[in-house]
């Protein structure tokens, strides 16, 4: 049976990219197997208890709806790619580092499996990166490739040569954290055979 996706936001490159892996993309939340959440706006930082860096631009309206659809599918499966994942880590008890460079690429960077040291060409169009939450099991890297920038209002740091998380996996939440853009290639790429193969083996979802 195909699997069901419910697109928060109805993204039509991602609702293409599911349909094109044989998924079907339904119009309500109840029946779907996954709830996808999108790329877009910074998260709000109030959500893990910062203040904003003056390059954030967050839309609080848009974290309210999303946040309502978190808490009342808390049970789904949950995966957000961009925004939608740095959201779900945030929900999931993880924050965020502000404002990075070397993030914003054209092309693919390199990300690695850091338990099995497999390498990936992935996308990455983003200028905040993950800070990852207590329960959180990270499963892809960039190394070495964020510099923090001036940190204005932002109070947390980054270490000298941390890693960039690039995915993350809560089984608490029942939320996988995708920070690439694996809508943005075409299919059968690594970025996007990644992704979906991590649903697979995180929620036994997919064909």
């Amino acid at each position: 049976m195909r699997p069901k996706v419910f697109i928060v936001d109805r993204d039509p490159s991602i609702a293409r990219m599911f349909m094109d892996n044989d998924w079907l993309v339904v119009p309500d939340p109840e029946e779907a197997d996954l709830i996808q959440f999108t790329g877009g706006e910074d998260v709000s930082p109030m959500l893990y208890w910062e203040r904003k860096h003056p390059a954030t631009y967050c839309n609080p309206d848009r974290d309210q709806t999303e946040a309502n659809v978190f808490f009342d599918y808390y049970a789904k499966p949950k995966a957000g790619i961009c925004r939608g994942g740095q959201f779900l880590n945030v929900m999931s008890g993880g924050a965020m580092y502000q404002h990075v460079d070397n993030h914003a690429i054209h092309g693919t960077h390199e990300a690695v499996d850091p338990f099995t040291g497999e390498t990936y060409q992935v996308t990455s169009t983003h200028h905040q990166i993950m800070e990852t939450g207590e329960w959180g099991d990270v499963f892809l890297i960039a190394e070495n490739l964020a510099t923090f920038k001036e940190n204005g209002e932002q109070e947390n740091q980054r270490n000298a040569g941390e890693s960039d998380i690039e995915g993350v996996f809560y089984s608490r939440t029942n939320s996988m954290c995708f920070q690439p853009h694996p809508e943005y290639v075409e299919p059968g790429h690594e970025c996007q055979t990644l992704y979906f193969d991590k649903l697979k083996q995180f929620f036994d979802l997919g064909v």
